[in-house]
């Protein structure tokens, strides 16, 4: 983790339009990875780490995006540029991936690297980590959006190798010297937006974009468009013949590579069935000085680029257009997005939508002779997994040609329909490329597209729809979203985005409800859910007595004796299953879950108790496995009267012991072999050990494991596996800190497997009659299939001395 110096404020500047537009795109994405940008480089031998640790200290010591946080402090987007930010390296190993593929263990851990959050508050928002997958090495570097762009990446990923081979040869780096600051930039931003230095080119973009309607391909599926949406990444090499025809094609019309490929993709969409108005989005560096070229930062800016092709114009005509198109685009890139949205008649934003439903951009040879120091590497596909557009299309230079990769909305696209786009964008940069005068209506696409988003108009109540609850609340956000959208929601879970609504008109929305001098919700916490039913929830503001969740869980009726069962740690009431289906059928078992998540052993047990009484339940037979084993001696030491047979499963004496500080690593090792225990996984899958001098990130460790699950044939999320992790390590310090002193008078059953006799000593002392079970396990197996038998028959002969009408 990164750390700022204590007694110095960082300095605070107005972050640019771009900027704060991908704020407001970060808190309602779906998946806010979205805007993560990860370089993954393949290298052929393991880097000197000490060297590279170096070298990246160095970079965002000179760097100030790199120490640059994005903040909201009150109603206006900052950047937060701190004088010094300690970082490090991560590093995720797997020493035997097993029958795994280690390129695939490779891949998904850097999904999950990727994945990993960056939270904008929080400088650095850059991340740079090794992987190692049995003799396979990568280098990871992700970074955010928000403070760096890929022109900039790829300036970073060159500054860093320079630096990494001077560290390894023991000198200094020969750097230009004083990179001009970022926030220079984007005071200048501020500057231009105020002094009107951007009316004519706004005058501009407005004229040429009113009216117009963004080109959308046709759906597969019938997701909804949505920035953060699940997403999927292809690679794709062009053919050689049309590698020639964009040669040819460049050479007759006079135009850049990128000019003929957006003439292409034009003409290819306007076959496909948009018409002859094409409108496209386009992203540009926006760096037309030396100066800005050098500038480490966020300028690159999103154009939306409007065409007119006819059937009858040639390909070498809408080459030629295209090129002219994107020479005034040039001229007058410099105004932000956001801020011609905002200029544009409310019926041509809806119909360009927000973001742009279908991008393209041109690299150049972005990935060409790519080192670390000495250390060739090379460019892998992008781990993103998620969507920012429908389609967003990259094309870069290679030494053979071009490629391109595509980044897609899976609930909305096939694999196939990208593909389709891609051979007819191929076929038709060939073929034109070979007969320039051939007319765009001579060529038959496969692809479908069609002109303007599928925005539904006001809604229009049916029987299927869900009425809104009458309340002066509901009634308010009904008449605020009809203002802004020109209907009343569909329902209370309807999302406003997909009804139609952009960034601006969700500040209109807030707006709106506070016209009346009323408070507003807080659009920041209603950007995650953006429904009506959210709405209400937050103008309520939590006044209402939030519901109490039971933690009792009926795990099976009876009308025998009743145990209960108290979760482990980090575990749940599923860990018992095992045991479960080997006691008798007629035993009634009940469980506690930890929904409650409290931080210490005597307020989950009267939390756990409190929840029995609640359901009138007063069990004969009280007990859990390792940590839940504590607890369950807590609650028998909390009750009235005659207490229950305690039924403690290799739980350590309630006596303390101390956590090591910096013992997280090897606890997650632990948290591991609980989880591969608990999913019955083949004990030669591959297993993560997360290490690094960046300290122990418990989201990456989780994602690590997530990937290696994964490729074992186990998938689960790194969310739910960091929840776990964050349950378990709550359970850890809960038990270190728990000691109880006084005796419980409760006869007991203790099974013991990695319990010492040192310990059943320890719990001889607190307990009333108690047996030692010792079972052939280690702690993780004893409730595995197998050993749960051999327990079962030990706690049912417990229960026959035990279960008696008290």
């Amino acid at each position: 983790m990164a750390e700022q110096p204590a007694g110095i404020v960082p300095d605070a500047v107005p972050a640019t339009a771009m900027q704060e537009a991908l704020w407001w795109v970060h808190q309602r994405a779906r998946d806010r990875s979205v805007y993560h940008l990860t370089w993954r480089l393949a290298v052929d031998t393991p880097l000197d780490e000490r060297a590279l640790a170096a070298a990246w200290q160095a970079i965002v010591d000179r760097h100030e995006a790199l120490r640059t946080a994005v903040v909201r402090p009150a109603d206006t987007v900052t950047l937060v540029v701190a004088p010094h930010v300690v970082v490090g390296l991560h590093r995720v190993e797997v020493d035997d991936p097993g029958e795994a593929d280690a390129g695939t263990v490779s891949r998904l851990i850097a999904e999950e690297v990727h994945a990993a959050p960056l939270d904008p508050q929080t400088a650095p928002l850059a991340r740079l980590t090794l992987s190692r997958v049995g003799d396979r090495h990568e280098v990871l570097l992700t970074v955010h959006h928000m403070v760096l762009d890929g022109w900039a990446l790829q300036q970073l990923i060159s500054e860093l190798s320079e630096v990494y081979a001077a560290e390894c040869r023991g000198g200094a780096a020969d750097l230009p010297a004083g990179p001009v600051p970022f926030s220079v930039y984007a005071r200048e931003q501020a500057a231009a937006r105020a002094d009107g230095r951007w009316d004519k080119s706004l005058a501009y973009w407005t004229d040429a974009l009113t009216g117009a309607a963004s080109v959308v391909l046709e759906p597969d599926l019938p997701g909804e468009s949505a920035s953060g949406a699940p997403g999927a990444i292809l690679r794709y090499a062009f053919s050689t013949e049309a590698g020639s025809g964009v040669a040819a094609l460049a050479k007759a019309t006079f135009a850049t590579p990128f000019a003929v490929i957006l003439g292409a993709a034009q003409l290819v969409l306007a076959r496909a069935g948009a018409g002859p108005d094409v409108a496209v989005g386009v992203v540009t560096a926006n760096r037309m000085t030396t100066r800005d070229q050098a500038l480490l930062g966020y300028t690159a800016n999103l154009c939306v680029v409007r065409a007119r092709v006819a059937g009858t114009d040639t390909v070498a005509a809408v080459i030629g257009a295209a090129r002219d198109g994107m020479w005034q685009m040039l001229t007058h890139q410099a105004v932000p997005y956001p801020v011609v949205f905002g200029a544009l008649p409310e019926q041509t934003r809806s119909a360009l939508g927000d973001p742009a439903p279908l991008l393209l951009s041109y690299l150049g040879p972005i990935g060409a002779g790519l080192h670390l120091g000495p250390v060739p590497a090379t460019l892998l596909p992008s781990p993103n997994r998620a969507a920012r557009a429908d389609v967003a299309m990259s094309v870069w230079e290679t030494d053979d040609g071009y490629v391109a990769e595509i980044e897609y909305h899976t609930g909305r696209y096939r694999e196939g329909s990208v593909l389709t786009l891609l051979h007819d964008l191929d076929a038709v940069l060939a073929d034109g490329g070979a007969a320039p005068d051939r007319t765009a209506d001579s060529f038959d696409v496969a692809t479908r597209a069609r002109t303007g988003r599928a925005v539904p108009g006001p809604a229009v109540r049916g029987p299927a729809a869900d009425p809104l609850p009458a309340s002066a609340d509901w009634d308010r956000v009904a008449a605020a979203w009809t203002e802004v959208l020109g209907g009343p929601p569909a329902g209370p879970d309807a999302d406003f985005f997909a009804a139609g609504g952009n960034s601006l008109s969700a500040l209109r929305l807030v707006n709106a409800l506070a016209a009346d001098g009323r408070a507003s919700a807080d659009i920041v916490r209603w950007l995650g859910e953006p429904t009506p039913r959210r709405l209400v929830r937050l103008l309520d503001d939590g006044s209402a007595p939030a519901e109490t969740e039971s933690t009792l869980v009926r795990l099976r009726e009876g009308t025998g004796p009743h145990l209960h069962l108290v979760h482990g740690a980090g575990g749940s009431p599923q860990d018992y299953l095992q045991l479960l289906a080997a006691l008798p059928d007629h035993w009634r078992v009940t469980a506690s879950r930890d929904s409650a998540q409290l931080p210490t052993v005597p307020e989950l047990a009267r939390r756990y108790q409190a929840d029995l009484d609640e359901a009138g339940l007063d069990p004969e037979l009280l007990g859990g496995w390792s940590f839940g084993g504590q607890i369950a001696f807590r609650m028998a030491a909390g009750r009235a009267g005659s207490p229950p047979g305690l039924v403690l499963l290799d739980s350590a004496p309630p006596v303390g012991y101390q956590l090591p500080a910096d013992g997280a690593g090897d606890r997650f090792a632990t948290f591991t072999e609980n989880v591969y225990r608990a999913l019955d996984v083949e004990s030669d899958a591959p297993r993560p050990r997360v290490t690094g001098g960046a300290g122990f990130d418990a989201r990456l460790a989780a994602g690590a494991l997530a990937a290696c699950l994964s490729a074992a044939g186990q998938p689960l999320p790194a969310s739910l596996l960091t929840h776990r992790w964050h349950s378990y390590e709550r359970h850890l310090r809960a038990s270190a800190r728990y000691v109880h002193d006084g005796p419980v008078d409760a006869p007991a059953l203790v099974v013991g497997a990695d319990l010492l006799d040192a310990q059943f000593d320890q719990w001889a002392a607190l307990l009333g009659p108690a047996r030692l079970h010792r079972i052939d396990a280690d702690h993780f197996g004893v409730l595995q299939s197998g050993t749960a038998a051999q327990v079962a028959a030990a706690v049912i002969d417990f229960a026959r001395v035990t279960t008696a009408p008290r």
